[in-house]
């Protein structure tokens, strides 16, 4: 029994070293198979265990997860989480350019069965918010919430995504799949390691 849970482990730890579980398309995230899910294999384990330490490493890394925790036991759980200022982003400003740091609010889904996590792919949003501003003539603009759309939407010039597929911001790019291939990789390991005493 022991050899196999070990092999078990080395398998999903040799599996998570390579993990790029999703990358962001005009569409929003899919996974390396075009789905809106991924899909961990964790050969040998039980639907309960699983489901019992990836609550447990959430519960470890996010300060107060209760309040964006929606479970159903032992089938799935859901994380509402919002970082402040962790996307940051190179706009131009007139003068140039300067970096605006953004705001990332998002919900992971993880959903168990024996031998198997399913993680539905991130929904997030990417905001910072604008001050009011003197323009001259024109006066005062008022305090607003700025969004990061995935593709152009009426005469919005931020937009990640052309028509074409090409993507506008490469820096918004890489560090929203970084920073959620990161986060999920985190997660998995982190529930692999937890000391079930």
């Amino acid at each position: 029994m022991k050899k196999t849970l070990s092999i078990a482990v080395l398998l999903l730890l040799a599996q998570l070293s390579f993990a790029q579980y999703f990358k962001l398309t005009p569409k929003g995230f899919v996974s390396n198979d075009n789905s809106d899910f991924a899909v961990v294999n964790v050969p040998n384990a039980k639907q309960k265990d699983l489901y019992k330490n990836v609550l447990n490493a959430i519960n470890s890394m996010y300060s107060n997860p209760q309040k964006g925790l929606s479970v159903v036991e032992g089938e799935s759980i859901s994380i509402t989480a919002y970082e402040k200022e962790v996307l940051p982003i190179k706009l131009s400003n007139g003068l140039g350019k300067s970096i605006r740091k953004y705001d990332l609010s998002y919900k992971l889904t993880f959903l168990f069965k024996d031998g198997k996590i399913r993680i539905n792919s991130p929904d997030f949003e990417a905001r910072r918010h604008v001050e009011s501003t003197y323009r001259g003539a024109s006066g005062w603009t008022g305090d607003e919430w700025v969004t990061l759309k995935l593709v152009k939407v009426g005469k919005s010039k931020l937009y990640l995504f052309e028509d074409d597929g090409k993507v506008r911001f490469e820096d918004a790019y890489n560090g929203l799949n970084n920073h959620f291939n990161t986060l999920l990789k985190q997660i998995m390991e982190k529930s692999q390691n937890i000391n079930n005493w």
